[in-house]
């Protein structure tokens, strides 16, 4: 009897657990107050976090852009060198290009891709400033509407276009230019070959020696006001990279010894608008002329 008695009770409590397995399940889950509770606080969470990623992303994009700019200085100096000829960086809104003076021709189809470039986008937030050339700017909203090359804008001295517009204008030009010769009772027509004549855009030009030279209209900026970033970041540089709504911006000096050297800085007042020169602006007054002794 003792032994019915116990069996009984074990069999009656494992009866009752498994009721309560399928029936109260609710006492071992989450209620529906804790889930909200939950939710709250990963919603909080991720609008703090928000702000911090989002300028992750923009300082990533920049610096980028930094990258992509650098390279394109040293491919070009490294050219000028191999080469034992001039080699020039001519500046287009989407970036600078490779020049190869002697061949009159551009050399850097591994490297150029317009498409993938945040500085050329209509609707992009990036730009650059040339400090060397006073403050000009890539971003220029009278070239918006010369994407076909058919705008009644026309630039009076030098300029920063976007790469198609220029190239379209320039070929049109050089194709009305040409005409038939008659040699021997023949006619022959002129064929257009592709030897660019740059005039009329910023550039800088590698030496054979490595050495560098700013092109018309450019001045050096010194290099003392490239490692002055007292307030978190130079006041100007020979070229600065500018991001709507950025605190950081990308500043890269360019020695006449052909050495070339970049850093993010921090912005006090973030520009607010693309193409405002920002801190640039008032810098750019105290540019030197070229030089090549530091």
């Amino acid at each position: 009897m003792v032994l019915t008695a116990a069996s009984s009770k074990i069999l009656s409590r494992r009866s009752r657990s498994r009721r309560e397995g399928f029936c109260g399940f609710s006492s071992r889950g989450f209620t529906l107050i804790e889930l909200m509770v939950v939710i709250g606080i990963i919603v909080m969470a991720a609008a703090l976090m928000a702000p911090s990623v989002a300028e992750y992303m923009k300082n990533r994009q920049i610096d980028g852009v930094r990258g992509q700019l650098v390279n394109i200085f040293n491919i070009a100096r490294l050219q000028a060198v191999s080469k034992r000829r001039d080699i020039s960086v001519v500046f287009f809104r989407e970036g600078p290009r490779i020049f190869d003076e002697l061949s009159q021709d551009f050399t850097d189809d591994d490297v150029w891709s317009p498409q993938t470039s945040v500085l050329g986008q209509e609707d992009g937030s990036i730009w650059y400033v040339l400090g060397f050339a006073r403050g000009a700017t890539s971003f220029d909203e009278r070239f918006d509407d010369a994407g076909s090359g058919e705008s009644g804008y026309k630039p009076k001295g030098l300029h920063i276009p976007p790469f198609e517009s220029w190239r379209r204008r320039y070929v049109s030009a050089k194709e009305a230019g040409t005409r038939g010769n008659k040699r021997r009772g023949r006619s022959r027509s002129t064929e257009v070959v592709p030897r660019y004549q740059i005039k009329g855009l910023y550039k800088l030009t590698f030496r054979r020696d490595g050495s560098l030279e700013f092109g018309a209209g450019g001045a050096d900026v010194p290099t003392t006001t490239y490692n002055d970033d007292a307030e978190g970041a130079p006041s100007n540089s020979d070229l600065v990279v500018l991001q709507v709504d950025g605190s950081s911006a990308v500043y890269i000096d360019l020695r006449p010894t052909g050495q070339v050297r970049s850093k993010l800085g921090v912005l006090a007042d973030p520009p607010l608008t693309r193409g405002e020169l920002g801190p640039v602006r008032a810098a750019t007054r105290g540019s030197k002329k070229s030089s090549r002794k530091r």
